[in-house]
């Protein structure tokens, strides 16, 4: 046999071995896990029964300039939520900061620099509240996914894979490592390992279509099951000289920039904050 001739021979069975390996590794190894899907239903179902709770978040995220300079900016808040009582929350960015009441019967969103807000009324729950705004003014309040009634909804909406990858340690504390994917986009997801506290720890999306490949990147800090509610939390008291700005329907200075989950919308750029 010719030396070209066993080259060829060789090549052929090592592609054709290459091939049946593949193809088993496709064969044993699932598009969706099981395990990662039930981790993430474990940790959604135990946030939506709770009838109160408090985090702290950082978000960071990419801005790729000119499709080579990649930026990161950084924004982070605390939210408070009681069900069918009402919400708290303030996002700080850079020196702006806004704070967001909802008390069953209004929404005010307050610029707390410039001394001003803007207040519109609404009777109704918490989930009704998010899609209004969504709808009518193209503003998402702040990590709201996290507090909805189902938050499990927008965590896993099209996923097409879903991959467990073992464990790991965020700032010192286990956590179950989860990845997933859909034709939009990317999300990992680490929950804690702890059964009786399955919270979010960090949540990481990326666009793989964007050049340079921007991700957003939030972290959740500081969770508390029974937080201290007053009377007053949901509610805005106004200053004397404080103005009250007409709220208009889109694209308004003092609405700010809130953060959504990059799962909340793959035709939007999950880096943008609503103005």
């Amino acid at each position: 046999m010719s030396p070209f001739r066993l080259f060829t021979v060789i090549i052929s069975v090592f592609l054709a071995q290459a091939t049946s390996a593949q193809t088993e590794v496709d064969e044993t190894v699932p598009p969706i896990e099981p395990q990662a899907v039930e981790l993430l239903t474990n940790a959604a179902d135990f946030l939506a029964a709770q009838p109160a709770f408090s985090f702290d978040w950082f978000v960071s995220y990419d801005d790729v300039i000119d499709g080579r300079e990649k930026l990161t900016f950084t924004r982070s808040g605390s939210n408070l939520i009681l069900r069918d009582e009402g919400f708290y929350s303030f996002s700080q960015t850079g020196e702006d900061t806004r704070e967001y009441y909802f008390d069953g019967s209004k929404l005010v969103i307050a610029d707390v620099e410039e001394d001003a807000y803007v207040m519109a009324p609404f009777d109704g729950g918490f989930d009704a509240l998010v899609d209004r705004i969504a709808l009518e003014y193209d503003l998402h309040l702040p990590i709201w996914e996290i507090m909805s009634r189902d938050p499990g909804a927008a965590l896993l909406r099209d996923a097409s894979t879903a991959a467990y990858l073992g464990t790991t340690s965020i700032a010192g504390h286990p956590a179950h490592h989860l990845a997933f994917a859909s034709y939009d986009r990317d999300w990992q997801i680490w929950i804690s390992t702890d059964p009786e506290l399955p919270v979010l720890m960090m949540i990481v999306g990326t666009d793989p279509y964007a050049q340079g490949w921007p991700q957003y990147r939030a972290y959740f800090m500081d969770w508390n099951f029974a937080p201290e509610v007053e009377a007053e939390s949901f509610q805005y008291l106004p200053g004397e000289n404080s103005d009250r700005m007409v709220w208009p329907k889109i694209n308004s200075e003092i609405l700010g920039e809130a953060d959504s989950l990059p799962s909340d919308d793959p035709d939007a750029d999950p880096n943008r904050g609503d103005q």
